[in-house]
């Protein structure tokens, strides 16, 4: 075999789902290195690592199996990289950061703005990862992804994670704060299935046009 045949078979090898299989299993490793000695706890009473220990497992399943497939029947070459998603999908999870908790540095500080706030701004920005976008499917995207994370973490599985200012209990005397999250997933999921409608309403007009 010539050297160029065996230069093809190996760059065939390390094409798109074997690196992505590969990039999932390090993620998955790290998170449970980074995960430390947090409780995982049980199904009835989950501690704050069960569910990241969770969501690592299923990542490292399919980057076994994507890898595995990718090695025996992808033939798509690694292409060259596009900076500008890597970029914007950083900084959208700075923004993230940022936002769903308070956070002070020197004269700066920001105000906890909780998943409700934080959730739908992140999946706004991170559609500037592509040049051309649908704002209407991003924030159709933005709103039901933010309520369904707000009713699985903060309602179902009561996790520690801001899901609201802390301010916005004041507007609602005598109601607790798994009441008002309730509502939000409401009002969410309202505004979610009116952009929908909206967007197939513009979609059948453009197939009749």
């Amino acid at each position: 075999m010539s050297e160029r045949e065996t230069a093809n078979e190996q760059s065939l090898l390390l094409n798109q789902s074997v690196v992505g299989g590969l990039a999932l299993i390090a993620f998955a490793v790290f998170a449970f290195w980074a995960l430390g000695d947090l409780d995982s706890g049980t199904l009835r009473s989950m501690g704050p690592g069960g569910l990241p220990r969770g969501v690592a497992i299923l990542i490292g399943i399919c980057g076994i199996f994507i890898a595995t497939i990718g090695a025996r029947v992808d033939p798509l070459r690694i292409e060259r990289v596009a900076i500008r998603p890597i970029i914007v999908l950083m900084i959208s999870i700075i923004i993230f950061a940022a936002t769903i908790r308070s956070w002070s540095f020197g004269s700066l500080s920001m105000p906890g703005l909780g998943l409700m706030v934080a959730g739908p701004v992140t999946v706004l920005a991170s559609g500037f990862a592509q040049r051309e976008r649908d704002w209407l499917d991003l924030a159709i995207l933005a709103m039901a992804l933010t309520a369904f994370c707000m009713l699985l973490f903060g309602d179902m599985l009561s996790l520690p994670i801001p899901v609201m200012p802390i301010s916005l209990l004041t507007f609602f005397s005598g109601w607790d704060q798994r009441q008002v999250l309730r509502l939000i997933v409401a009002i969410y999921t309202v505004i979610a299935l009116g952009l929908y409608l909206i967007r197939r309403q513009r979609n059948a007009k453009g197939a009749a046009a």
